[in-house]
């Protein structure tokens, strides 16, 4: 092979190298615009992204904003009620819980069960406090059943009515604890009082002769009287609380109630044992014990202890009569007890068993204080 052709083999080799280079160089450049292009594309439509999250915050923000500055807020509740303002949401609940008619009338004799409670209770205790020939075992009782009665009067009926009427516990959730609580301790304190004075009164009367009554007892007495009242009601200090019991649009604290945390077959179970204990089985001691003491004092014309020959004396047929004078009031005692604490005791019951109208709860919570 000659040089010349030697040298064109060489040139074309180079040539066809040359143009594979030239192409491949081509492809990756294709290549690498293409890549580019994508990413371009993506990273515009991740920005797109972004700005399209940042204008719906923002819209979200000016919305809110907007939302706050009109006193409005998200719907709540009935639908009728979402156009309202807050102003005319809060007049609405306003005029909602003032009193009506019947419910002035129930205030009014709420006044005059408090006035009348606490001076008629005030003086049993100022005139056994200043007459020291009062102060008798049955008296320390009676002083006892009148300071439970003075201090529920003054510090549960009237946040009770306020309840009653406007449909909303304003106290907030320790009082909710505090007064309920104390309202069934002092309820608690005088059925037991009255219990332990008919128990003390058939056994002096009764048993005349065996009957060894000291003040130091009835003051003992007492102390166990306050000490089981405050142990038995424990649970409700526990389990009491405040919850609003219809939805609101607002934060307002209208409509919130005060009551038990369990479940209702729990609460009726709990009024259940408080019927039997603090009602059923303290009147049928007080009926049996009164219903003995009225057979002793009205069989015959003689004083308990003294035998059926001797003739009684004028200063001792006036102490026969003071005694018959005395059974005769505890026995009323009782009565108005048994009358005044039963329609309490009873729709505590029924409202689990069947409907029961708003109106009958305070009506029977009236004849409780009324007692």
């Amino acid at each position: 092979m000659c040089r010349n052709e030697k040298f064109v083999i060489v040139i074309t080799l180079i040539l066809t190298q040359t143009n594979a280079l030239n192409v491949a160089l081509e492809n990756k450049y294709e290549n690498i615009n293409r890549l580019e292009t994508v990413e371009l594309n993506s990273s515009m439509d991740n920005v797109e992204n972004i700005m399209n999250r940042a204008d719906n915050a923002f819209d979200a923000f000016n919305n809110n904003d907007t939302l706050k500055k009109s006193g409005t807020e998200e719907c709540v509740g009935d639908a009728e009620f979402c156009n309202m303002t807050r102003e005319d949401y809060i007049e609405m609940l306003n005029e909602y819980i003032y009193p009506q008619t019947y419910e002035w009338i129930l205030i009014g004799t709420h006044t005059a069960v408090f006035v009348m409670g606490l001076v008629g209770n005030a003086l049993v205790c100022v005139a056994v406090y200043r007459n020291h020939t009062m102060r008798t075992v049955t008296n320390y009782f009676i002083v006892n059943l009148a300071v439970a009665d003075f201090m529920v009067i003054l510090f549960c009926l009237p946040p009770t009515v306020l309840w009653d009427v406007t449909e909303t516990w304003f106290l907030g959730k320790a009082l909710c604890k505090i007064l309920l609580y104390f309202q069934s301790v002092s309820v608690t304190v005088s059925v037991l009082t009255l219990t332990f004075i008919s128990v003390d009164r058939w056994y002096a009367i009764c048993f005349p002769l065996k009957f060894k009554s000291t003040t130091r007892r009835a003051k003992i007495a007492i102390l166990v009287i306050w000490a089981n009242s405050l142990l038995f009601n424990s649970p409700e200090l526990v389990v009491l609380t405040t919850v609003k019991s219809v939805p609101l649009r607002f934060e307002l604290e209208y409509l919130v109630q005060c009551m038990a945390t369990w479940s209702s077959q729990s609460d009726l179970v709990w009024h259940i044992i408080k019927v039997v204990f603090i009602y059923t089985i303290p009147l049928m001691l007080m009926t049996v014990a009164y219903y003995q003491i009225v057979r002793v004092l009205w069989k015959s014309e003689k004083i308990p202890g003294q035998a059926e020959t001797i003739k009684l004396a004028p200063a001792e047929q006036t102490q026969l009569r003071s005694r018959r004078k005395a059974a005769k009031m505890l026995v009323a005692v009782v009565i108005m007890f048994a009358v005044c604490y039963f329609p309490v005791h009873l729709l505590s019951v029924l409202r689990y068993i069947i409907p029961i109208l708003p109106n009958t709860v305070p009506m029977s919570m009236q004849l409780n204080y009324c007692n």
